[in-house]
């Protein structure tokens, strides 16, 4: 088989691009079309490693780890660095969706004994047309819609929730109402936000003077609901985490927006599609 660098690298840039929209689907979260596209052409051009010779067992260690590298550069760029530890679990769950994928490649390659797939080097070769491959994406990401609807048609809801917003020293825990009706998101980046009602909250940041807000890392954004509207202080800072009643927790990707509390009730709503 004669092995082409550009459909090398276009195929292994759009099987990366499937791997990295199945693991976003795994982990609830949105991966910003830039980084996913700069993510999936790295490991296009990653891909280049098919070509080295790992025949002897230093080489193949040697490839094995540059293999390894380049996987962890790949969600770098894609997902971005918070912790060691959240990355670490990251990196196990994109290693997990790989191997499945390389397994379901390897596994049609024995059984077919097709000679337009090559595999070497953890890295798949396909000697294919374009239309082909047009084909076998449009299919991946249909089967990634299917999935994403059956989790939200069949996922079981909890009865209670907790948001916890934390940042820095600073933590507090509220109760959380899931609403679909919360689709808020923040002017600029079109990022979904988290309301919290809360007092202490808004206070803490002294949210009552609009000086304090625009230069603390708030913004005003517009809103509106049942009860009325008016603007509402957003922040990318700090983390916002969910805990439904059988204890699992999300860190959600989201702003968090404060304002003061109804009737002294304190409470979170987020839209219930930021933790499915």
């Amino acid at each position: 088989m004669k092995i082409y660098i550009d459909i090398l690298i276009i195929t292994n840039s759009i099987l990366n691009l499937i791997y990295l929209e199945t693991f976003a689907k795994i982990i609830h979260r949105k991966i910003e079309n830039v980084r996913l596209g700069l993510a999936a052409l790295a490991g296009g051009f990653f891909s280049l490693i098919l070509i080295f010779n790992g025949e002897s067992f230093v080489q193949a260690i040697i490839i094995t780890i540059i293999k390894w590298v380049c996987m962890a550069v790949t969600l770098l760029i894609a997902s971005g660095f918070k912790n060691l530890w959240q990355f670490l679990k990251n990196f196990l769950i994109y290693i997990a969706i790989r191997a499945a994928y390389t397994g379901m490649i390897l596994i049609y390659w024995q059984l077919s004994d097709s000679k337009r797939i090559y595999v070497r080097n953890y890295t798949a070769y396909f000697d294919i047309s374009l239309i082909k491959l047009l084909i076998a994406v449009i299919s991946a990401y249909i089967m990634l819609c299917v999935y994403e609807f059956i989790i939200r048609r069949f996922h079981g809801r909890s009865e209670g929730y907790k948001a916890v917003y934390s940042n820095g020293t600073y933590e507090l825990t509220l109760p959380a109402v899931a609403d679909s009706g919360n689709k808020l998101c923040d002017s600029f980046t079109g990022m979904p936000v988290v309301i919290f009602y809360c007092s202490e909250m808004y206070y803490h940041y002294n949210l009552q003077r609009p000086e304090m807000c625009v230069g603390g890392g708030f913004r005003y954004v517009p809103f509106n609901s049942v009860g009325g509207s008016g603007l509402i202080a957003v922040t990318p800072k700090g983390k916002v985490t969910i805990i439904d009643d059988k204890g699992c927790k999300t860190d959600v990707r989201c702003y968090a927006g404060v304002m003061k509390a109804e009737n002294g009730k304190s409470r979170a709503i987020f839209n219930p599609l930021l933790i499915e």
